[in-house]
């Protein structure tokens, strides 16, 4: 496949949680490839909504059209507001990432089932809303690509996290069964699963010891860095990746190659 397989020229992208450094990161990356981009958080507060400004500074930065859109994706209503305004504003969507992440992380026996509800709809049903609604627009036009950012824990498993390890693995699952319901219809749809990330909550930071565990943990023995997922990205969203649907790839310092 020649290097112009990966050019996203011409391209219009929406990018949800893009106020996450990875999400930012994924952002940087598609409009470095050329793609057009519609930003969006994950909720409306405040704190995010002063991220997603920066993330939509540095992208403007790059010279391409770039726009904002102030959304809680656990609304289906948000959502479908959102997206029509994003078709009206560009014309056109061809990719759609789901960098949505709600960490969470708590005794199974000490989980209220409010709590299990906000983190499956905000992980989950989120995805879902999103990919309802622009697969719409796709499933019109004939084409277009999906990336759903998920963690290597909706493989594996984790104490304390049950609730956060349960939503994630729906989204691997999601993901395969959309990729086969939209396999003819032009649409493709893959999945990140992330390991340790630098910035990830889950990971403890803020405790150097826990962070120590876990850097001595992974095979790599660092955490990962969020410029590390905008290239598989920009490969998920372009021709390149045209014969592949369905699959999960796991960025996760060798993690899960652990017995």
């Amino acid at each position: 496949m020649p290097i112009t397989g990966f050019d996203l020229q011409g391209k219009k992208a929406v990018v949800v949680g893009a106020a996450s450094p990875v999400g930012r990161a994924v952002a940087l990356a598609l409009a470095e490839a050329g793609a057009d981009l519609a930003l969006t958080p994950c909720t409306r507060s405040v704190a995010e909504q002063r991220q997603l400004d920066a993330s939509l500074t540095a992208v403007a930065k790059l010279g391409r059209h770039c726009q904002s859109f102030a959304v809680d994706v656990a609304s289906e209503e948000d959502v479908r507001h959102m997206v029509d305004t994003a078709v009206a504003a560009l014309g056109k969507l061809d990719i759609l990432v789901n960098a949505i992440d709600l960490p969470f992380g708590k005794p199974l026996a000490e989980t209220t089932s409010q709590e299990w509800a906000h983190v499956v709809t905000g992980n989950l049903t989120a995805v879902f809303n999103t990919t309802k609604h622009v697969g719409r627009h796709m499933l019109a036009q004939g084409s277009g690509k999906i990336v759903n950012v998920t963690s290597m824990l909706g493989d594996r498993g984790l104490a304390n996290a049950t609730a956060y390890c349960a939503a994630k693995g729906g989204v691997v699952q999601f993901t395969k069964a959309a990729a086969l319901e939209w396999a003819r219809r032009g649409i493709t749809v893959n999945a990140i699963g992330l390991g340790w990330m630098e910035g990830d909550p889950l990971a403890q930071e803020n405790d150097p010891e826990m962070k120590s565990r876990l850097t001595r943990y992974l095979p790599i023995h660092r955490l990962g860095q969020p410029e590390e997922i905008g290239a598989l990205a920009v490969y998920l969203a372009s021709a390149a990746s045209d014969f592949m649907t369905g699959h999960t790839i796991f960025v996760d310092g060798g993690a899960l190659s652990h017995s």
